[in-house]
């Protein structure tokens, strides 16, 4: 090529690039995190001496993670200070309503970043076993993956609690509730629910824990148990299921939609919550990724399409069935009855 010849943009190998170092950014993410940047920029724009005084980071590398976070867009630079994005200054920054970086640190980066190689594994044929049971084996995992998945749980919970109809309900079986975050949110905002949170037993512990240090152990119950192979505790006229179907094949999700039914009462309710693949197009791309990288805790994880949970709720007697967005790009909400 002439040294004069203008240079040709290659997209495509940017694109493949930036898949391929997206870890690059995480780890980014992470550290920035760790050393409590954001919410040293909170404040107001900084100097790189100014951050490196507040967080304890050493100048030299700090430059190096500064320059990354400016490239990923996170933090905004001008002249020779530094500020956050508007992303960052919403979910970054510890003093923030919607702040999110105890379940990136917790759930994230120590618990699943490190498990993820187990999904190609998965793919291998070498990891068939793989169970949210065997996940949760290691106690310590098991503390810092609920802790984490209570903190990036609250912000749908809130979301769910003031954006459905509970009016007609008294009591909710929490499937798989984990920490218990839906269940405190929605007693909080509908002062006539009561809920079991039903999980297994190394994570009830800690959903006691939450539920008591969120003053509502008199309206909030926990039981351990497996969703798939144990009795649920009777007496609920509703049913959430949270984060908990993307786990099964399409075949077990058909099943515990049936359970689901023969157990509730006439006019009860049922409300999943979950990833779902878009039925004619690619995605929802942050969907889509979470759903490889829930083998690495489920080898059973199966991407189903809207239309696959919505037509397996209607074929268990579900109706009238509704499907809609609840996290853009990630989750969706879908609503059911018992005739």
């Amino acid at each position: 090529m002439s040294a004069d010849a203008p240079e040709q943009k290659d997209d495509a190998v940017t694109l493949v690039s930036s898949i391929a170092y997206g870890f690059m950014g995480s780890q980014a993410l992470f550290a920035a995190l760790e050393l409590g940047l954001f919410s040293a920029l909170a404040t107001g724009p900084l100097t790189a001496e100014e951050i490196s005084a507040r967080t304890g980071a050493h100048i030299g590398p700090l430059h190096a993670l500064l320059h990354a976070l400016t490239g990923l867009g996170l933090v905004l630079r001008e002249n020779e200070r530094y500020r956050n994005s508007k992303a960052a200054a919403r979910y970054l920054v510890r003093e923030s309503r919607g702040y999110m970086g105890e379940y990136y640190l917790r759930q994230i980066a120590d618990t699943l970043y490190q498990q993820l190689p187990q999904a190609r594994a998965v793919l291998r044929g070498e990891a068939r076993d793989t169970t949210y049971s065997s996940f949760l084996d290691d106690p310590v995992r098991t503390e810092l993956f609920i802790r984490g998945q209570h903190a990036g749980s609250a912000g749908p919970a809130f979301l769910l609690a003031r954006n459905a109809d509970f009016s007609a309900y008294r009591r909710m079986l929490d499937l798989g509730g984990g920490s218990g975050a839906f269940s405190i949110e929605i007693a909080r905002r509908w002062p006539q629910m009561s809920a079991i949170v039903f999980d297994q037993p190394g994570v009830i512990r800690f959903a006691e824990q939450f539920v008591a240090d969120a003053g509502l152990s008199e309206r909030i119950d926990c039981a351990s148990g497996d969703v798939v192979n144990d009795s649920w505790p009777e007496g609920c006229d509703l049913i959430l299921m949270s984060y908990i179907v993307s786990s099964y094949r399409p075949e077990d999700l058909r099943a515990l939609l049936v359970r689901a039914f023969g157990y509730l009462p006439a006019a009860g309710g049922i409300m999943i919550h979950d990833f779902a693949m878009h039925d004619e197009q690619p995605g929802p791309r942050n969907a889509a990724l979470w759903s490889f990288a829930n083998l690495a805790i489920s080898a059973t994880t199966h991407p189903h399409t809207i239309s696959d949970i919505a037509t397996a709720m209607s074929d268990a007697g579900f109706s009238p069935v509704d499907a809609r967005p609840h996290i853009p790009d990630i989750t969706f909400l879908f609503t059911g009855c018992k005739p």
